[in-house]
């Protein structure tokens, strides 16, 4: 028997036998055969979410195996494949522009009358789908859809060697923007800023500055400032530690409302600007990056800190703790 978590409401989710429903055209059953957590999947768990709704299956960051094409033909039967966080329609007005993260139709995955990765099976539209190499027996994939985003973002700035990096949050999305400023750009001086001290000391491990507070950086010194937690930040304080001319660079949603001083962003001439999901070029540069991460001794090896069996995922989701990402097997059995 395979097994769904479904979230039912706020801090709640349950087994449930899987219940497939009918493909409908355009779209593919895989098999997924292992999957992450997303900051994303906590919010949706805990209320947080802007716009994701119960009941949810969730789960998005995945790897998976095709069992039913559904008659598409640039998928075949068992090939193994990674997805976008959603589908489009590839014919609006914003899929023209390539802007398929903005969809018109998007389908969205992870909220009411949608399926998810925590399930032996799910329902995927075929654009969402990238393929993996066929040889592939690399766990490191389940990190494409994240990278991705990464990636998405870091597209919109331009890194140099000697671009000064400021990285709000040490969770898995501040490390893998490091990472990839650091070994896809060169940059060389980037800094953390952590609250939380074990999770100081792995990115310390990783060879990256961390530090608690702002007030022991220097003002108006970094060229780029990526936020990647949505926890409540003062804004006022970190502005006053960019530099002339620099960007400000957003990746997480925010649990609570924040608010800028707008005569510090006119004065030095600051640019913010919001980085949303991501497009397939993204998804398909990740999972290249990845392809070859082992060979290249990448750090990439060492986001995955924690592995779990899925039948402890519902009580991981409540009471767990991990520095970096977590990696989810057995999907769909609890035995």
């Amino acid at each position: 028997m395979n097994y769904s978590l479904i979230c039912i409401e706020k801090d709640y989710q349950s087994y449930q036998q899987e219940s497939l429903s009918e493909l409908k055209p355009g779209f593919l059953l895989l098999e997924i055969q292992q999957a992450t957590i997303c900051g994303s999947d906590y919010m949706v768990l805990h209320g947080n979410h802007p716009y994701k709704q119960y009941p949810a299956i969730l789960g998005h960051e995945f790897i998976g195996r095709v069992t039913n094409t559904n008659n598409i033909s640039r998928f075949k039967d068992q090939q193994l494949v990674t997805a976008l966080s959603y589908g489009y329609c590839g014919n609006c007005e914003l899929c023209q522009i390539k802007r398929y993260n903005h969809c018109l139709k998007k389908i969205t995955y992870n909220t009411a009358g949608s399926g998810g990765a925590f399930s032996k099976h799910m329902v995927v539209h075929h654009s969402s789908l990238v393929s993996l190499p066929d040889d592939s027996d690399s766990h490191l994939f389940v990190l494409a859809e994240p990278l991705s985003i990464v990636i998405h973002a870091v597209n919109k700035v331009s890194i140099i060697p000697t671009t000064k990096i400021l990285i709000i949050g040490a969770g898995a999305m501040g490390q893998l923007s490091a990472i990839v400023c650091q070994e896809t750009y060169g940059a060389c001086d980037i800094v953390f800023v952590e609250k939380n001290p074990t999770r100081r000391d792995f990115v310390a491990g990783l060879g990256f500055t961390t530090i608690d507070e702002y007030a022991a950086l220097t003002k108006n010194h970094f060229d780029i400032m990526i936020v990647a937690g949505g926890s409540q930040l003062n804004f006022s304080q970190i502005l006053r530690l960019m530099a002339i001319g620099s960007t400000i660079l957003l990746i997480s949603y925010f649990d609570t409302i924040s608010q800028f001083d707008m005569n510090i962003i006119v004065r030095k001439e600051l640019k913010i600007s919001g980085s949303f999901l991501s497009i397939p070029d993204d998804l398909h540069k990740a999972v290249d990056i990845l392809n070859n991460a082992t060979a290249k001794r990448s750090k990439l090896e060492k986001i995955i800190t924690t592995k779990i069996h899925f039948n402890k995922l519902k009580d991981y989701m409540l009471t767990g703790y991990s520095n970096g990402k977590v990696l989810i097997e057995s999907i769909g059995h609890l035995e």
